[in-house]
């Protein structure tokens, strides 16, 4: 994931609160060995490199993230696709040179069977990227252990672009965090609050770099095959982190006609057009 988490904890047990913190961090630690895609040895990198062969046995929770990822696909009528990985080496964010060869991706290019276990690629070329949801994964499954340990209130964020409240603030109240516009950094434009929900923010400023005499974003447009263009900035509010940084991506590519048809669904959503 390649980014720092902080998380703020509270209750009358110390001791309780300094394990629960040690599981937290050793399951963010476990996502980011599973799905770093800069680790040869990572489940991720061994699926891109073998999937395409042969049917690969793999781990039951990334069965279910895939499957996940597969739903969220359809509901953003493609607009979210963990099957970027290609275009992303294409454009130059997997390496210090853009790659001239032609990407391949599609999520009706990966098979998955869950009695067997197995994942397989019927297209030569796809590369998995969960970069889109890792840290909201990460941040669900955090919360999991806080709520199994018995912590009444928690705030959690990855890279502040994914946060996660567990329950309310000392005071009984919504946690309360600040949305900035990239264009205006230290003004505050919204603040979301946030009671056992999540927040999912993506940007293309995050990472860029220059192509063509002019700069590019890395999140990726999978129904153009092209960064995604347009907006700053798109976030999203839902029970699920994963689901809101998907959904935040999915509404950086599509725009406003996405960004009603979650607000319609009783999402919260904000944008900031260029």
């Amino acid at each position: 994931m390649g980014t720092r988490f902080e998380m703020l904890l509270y209750g009358t047990d110390e001791t309780r609160l300094r394990a629960a913190a040690a599981e937290v961090t050793e399951e963010i630690l476990r996502v980011h060995a599973q799905l770093n895609l800069f680790d040869p040895a990572s489940e991720v990198a061994a699926l891109n490199r073998q999937a395409a062969r042969a049917p690969v046995r793999t781990d039951a929770r990334l069965l279910t993230l895939i499957e996940r990822c597969r739903e969220l696909w359809r509901r953003t009528h493609g607009a979210f696709d963990i099957t970027v990985g290609a275009l992303m080496r294409k454009a130059g964010f997997r390496g210090d040179v853009p790659q001239e060869s032609s990407a391949v991706w599609g999520m009706d290019g990966v098979e998955t069977d869950l009695e067997a276990g197995t994942v397989f690629f019927t297209q030569p070329g796809i590369e998995l990227d969960f970069g889109g949801v890792a840290k909201g994964y990460a941040l669900d499954l955090a919360a999991e252990q806080l709520r199994e340990c018995r912590v009444s209130g928690a705030l959690i964020h990855g890279g502040t672009s994914s946060v996660l409240a567990v329950g309310s603030d000392p005071e009984g109240k919504p946690w309360r965090v600040g949305l900035r516009d990239p264009s205006r950094p230290e003004e505050v434009v919204h603040v979301v609050e946030l009671a056992d929900t999540a927040l999912g923010v993506s940007a293309v400023h995050g990472r860029m770099r220059e192509r063509g005499g002019r700069l590019i974003g890395h999140v990726m447009d999978p129904l153009r095959g092209e960064p995604a263009a347009g907006l700053r900035l798109a976030a999203v509010s839902c029970p699920s982190a994963l689901d809101a940084d998907a959904l935040a991506t999915a509404v950086l590519v599509l725009g406003e006609p996405l960004a009603q048809e979650l607000r319609q669904a009783g999402l919260r959503v904000w944008i900031a057009a260029d």
